[in-house]
């Protein structure tokens, strides 16, 4: 049987760009409009002209905005779903409850529970795709949209035509009516004779979406350029593929410049990153965000910027604060970002004698365990192969109880293990690119006042383990977390 012209133009960009493929799986977002019905129908057709084995699963959300009319759209989408003979799948989401406590608009807040119900939708029924029934004209009037709310070079490129739901599943978002006209669709269904929903809220004007479409691109076509939305959308279209070089750009220079840390924070390597041309530079921060799923939408271009012009300017550390509850800081070469917030002020620990032997909780910063063995009972050399920077060995008979742990006092030195005098503790931070929100947490083991142990850094040589050694302290600290990017 041949196919309809418009059912063989979708199969073709089906086809260009891979959007599905034989024996899939797909949850097909149907609100009953002309648009998702559409979509069904060709996908459907699809199926069977051409022997796809997909199995299609009908979604629809009820939104509970349009009171009878909503309930009315679920009974429509159940019955098209009934005449295909495919599974249907149905919920009800009051939007206008949720919007109110979460205090986002309708518009954000359907779109956030209706892409939250088809990923429930496809975990369900192990689907791989979700298909819904976006168009030309919702891609013109989303890049309106955009530039009207303010976005970035990304922003502009418009509605992908398919995407991954995130960067932990495998499942793919696609659009395969997205090159479709609406006049397009109109006359497809109008020819096969095939219902569809019209929805009343469409019209409504306080919906930004529906004032783009209903009045400013009449407005634009009436007096500026009848082709418009042509315009727009070979606009979207130059930006995707610019947008694809750049993102490629943007992925190997991050893998280059960043720095894992842990508790959720990253570092960037700020020689690197101002290296980079002033876009890749934007892009490079925006992923970072994203790799730790922090949200986008309250971090604006005034915030890039001072960052940026921040770290470029020589000087001491500098300290930036983001909304979401992100921190970012620059010093020694790197920029942080942490999404908690810092304190304020750095509170002391109280100062804790050491349990020698035992077990001793310094604050809620970790333990420190003390053994005491004798020289026999140890072998040096496989205890060096082995030790973690948290562990280390000291001459008992050098020690001078009692043995004090403690936060760092200005002032403080140590010996190093080979070297002739005193080194002070702030030289060795630096040396050792400590953090400096770091520095205050770092456990320090003192005898008479005297560091003997810079927790995780190194011990005094004045307490080194000798061949005369006969009797060992042994001390392990255990982090809670504080101080592990040590």
């Amino acid at each position: 049987m041949k196919l309809h012209p418009f059912v063989k133009k979708i199969l073709d960009i089906i086809n260009k760009y891979r959007l599905i493929q034989p024996n899939g799986s797909i949850i097909v977002g149907v609100s009953g409009g002309p648009d998702s019905v559409a979509l069904l129908k060709t996908l459907y057709s699809l199926n069977s002209e051409k022997n796809l084995r997909l199995r299609l699963y009908v979604a629809h959300l009820n939104h509970q905005l349009r009171g009878n009319f909503s309930e009315e759209d679920a009974l429509f989408v159940q019955n098209l779903s009934k005449e295909h003979s495919l599974p249907f799948i149905l919920k009800s989401v009051n939007i206008q409850k949720i919007a109110a406590e979460t205090k986002l608009s309708v518009e954000e807040t359907a779109r956030k529970e209706r892409y939250a119900f088809y990923l429930e939708a496809a975990r369900s029924h192990n689907a791989s795709h979700i298909a819904t029934g976006h168009t030309a004209d919702d891609n013109a009037e989303t890049l309106l949209h955009r530039i009207i709310r303010g976005t970035g070079v990304l922003g502009l490129g418009g509605i992908p035509i398919k995407r991954s739901f995130s960067s932990h599943m495998p499942l793919l978002i696609i659009r395969p009516l997205l090159f479709a006209w609406k006049r397009e669709i109109l006359e497809y269904l109008e020819k096969e004779q095939t219902k569809y929903r019209t929805d009343a809220s469409n019209y409504e004007k306080e919906y930004m979406r529906n004032r783009i479409r209903n009045e400013l691109i009449p407005l634009l076509e009436k007096n500026y350029n009848p082709n418009i939305k042509n315009s727009l959308f070979r606009l979207s279209q130059i930006l995707t593929t610019s947008n694809e070089y750049l993102l490629t750009e943007c992925n190997t220079a991050f893998e280059n410049a960043t720095i894992k840390e842990s508790n959720g924070a990253y570092a960037l390597d700020t020689e690197l990153l101002l290296k980079q041309p002033g876009i890749l530079q934007y892009l490079l921060l925006q992923k970072m965000l994203t790799t730790m799923h922090l949200p986008l939408k309250a971090i604006h271009f005034g915030h890039y910027s001072t960052i940026l012009e921040g770290i470029a300017k020589k000087g001491k550390r500098k300290g930036f604060q983001l909304p979401g509850k992100i921190t970012v800081w620059h010093e020694q070469g790197k920029l942080f970002l942490e999404k908690r917030i810092p304190q304020k002020t750095f509170t002391k620990q109280p100062e804790i004698i050491v349990k020698i032997p035992g077990t001793t909780q310094f604050g809620d910063i970790g333990n420190i365990t003390a053994e005491l063995l004798e020289r026999s009972d140890i072998s040096l050399e496989k205890f060096i192969s082995a030790k973690t920077k948290y562990e280390e060995l000291l001459d008992f008979e050098c020690i001078k109880t009692p043995v004090i742990v403690r936060n760092r006092n200005d002032g403080d030195t140590i010996s190093l293990l080979g070297a002739h005098g005193h080194t002070k503790l702030k030289k060795i931070f630096i040396d050792k690119k400590i953090p400096w929100r770091k520095r205050d947490l770092v456990p320090i083991v003192v005898m008479n006042n005297q560091p003997i142990w810079i927790v995780g850094i190194c011990m005094d040589d004045s307490v080194k383990v000798t061949l005369n050694t006969k009797k060992i302290l042994k001390l392990t600290f255990q982090t809670f977390g504080s101080i592990d990017t040590i």
